[in-house]
């Protein structure tokens, strides 16, 4: 699901939160007038975890992974959880708001409305622990590794001057997931880049007292359609579910050992008969209709590093700047089953 318009994903919101029994609380309203829910399974209870995704809206994995916690019957924890910040960016799959605006940039001046209900909510529920999911470029991986970053943790400064109590806390989260990730994906973990970003809302409720952690889900080589990463961010939240008390003690070692992430990774190198080309990935949205690309950037940098490195022996054409790659093309330029581990 990287792509579903607005009504579509409210209506798996309700529905779900109908069958399993999650009360619907409004906090606001998007520029456009669309709502902004939270939902909760335990409704008499303080939140133990407050949870958000798409304040982005073209970041959906964790929309998936909190769909999938709210069909969850079994959980141990009380939850709170905002999975459609951004409505109106969501139905039009870009990262800013209607207004053009990054609403994770907007903690301190709340100058969106829906940065506004965001704060409002989480500073209101004063959860023991709050979960900023998002999606992260394709460029990142491991500082050594040669794997992408298909998850990369952060425990966000309160302060640029001091380590704050609630930051302390996040790292021993941050440590316990590391921990459990790196089971599944051993060098696919990284500590996210923990520049103090003081407008961001993780840094604004870090210094609130509030712990927080920011999870960025990536692709891994064989996902880029990122359906691996999102089933896997679901497991982690329901083993957190499970693993609370135990979590919240965790040694900060694991995590504070976590290579932090380089940016530096291309997508594609194709070599061909007319010289080496870089081609990169695109996705979209026209018309409520999703879309992804494989696009001529043009000639590569042989010295960087790419996630697909292949060879064509026959295709003698020149690949021009802004060409979309054909699948008919994939074969012959050296990546058959290109279009297998593209499909969304």
């Amino acid at each position: 699901m990287r792509y579903l318009p607005t009504r579509e994903r409210f209506r798996l919101l309700l529905d779900t939160a109908k069958k399993n029994s999650w009360s619907i609380e409004v906090v606001g309203q998007s520029v456009e007038g669309s709502d902004i829910l939270v939902f909760k399974n335990k409704p008499g209870l303080s939140a133990d975890i407050c949870a958000w995704s798409l304040m982005h809206g073209n970041e959906p994995t964790g929309f998936n992974a909190l769909l999938g916690i709210m069909s969850n019957k079994n959980l141990k924890l009380s939850w709170a959880i905002c999975p459609l910040v951004n409505p109106d960016g969501a139905d039009l799959f870009q990262r800013l708001n209607r207004e053009g605006l990054d609403i994770n940039r907007d903690a301190r001046d709340l100058k969106t409305s829906e940065g506004k209900a965001l704060s409002v909510w989480v500073r209101n529920e004063k959860p023991k622990l709050a979960l900023n999911l998002h999606d992260q470029r394709t460029c990142f991986f491991s500082e050594g590794q040669k794997v992408p970053a298909s998850f990369s943790l952060l425990a966000p400064k309160g302060s640029v001057t001091e380590e704050t109590a609630s930051q302390l806390i996040s790292r021993k989260f941050c440590s316990w997931m590391s921990t459990e990730l790196e089971k599944t994906y051993p060098e696919g973990i990284a500590r996210f880049d923990d520049s103090f970003y003081p407008t961001a809302f993780g840094e604004y409720f870090q210094g609130n007292n509030i712990p927080t952690v920011t999870i960025e889900t990536g692709i891994s080589i064989d996902d880029w359609s990122r359906v691996r990463v999102s089933n896997g961010l679901r497991n982690l939240l329901e083993k957190l579910d499970n693993s609370f008390d135990r979590a919240s003690v965790f040694k900060p070692d694991s995590y504070l050992n976590l290579k932090e992430n380089s940016n530096s990774a291309l997508d594609w190198i194709c070599e061909t008969l007319s010289g080496h080309v870089e081609i990169k990935f695109e996705e979209g949205v026209t018309n409520q209709k999703y879309y992804y690309s494989w696009v001529v950037v043009g000639p590569a940098d042989i010295n960087r590093f790419y996630w697909l490195n292949s060879k064509s022996n026959s295709y003698s054409e020149k690949l021009v700047p802004g060409q979309v790659i054909k699948p008919n093309l994939y074969e012959k330029l050296g990546v058959g089953n290109l279009k297998m581990i593209t499909l969304g």
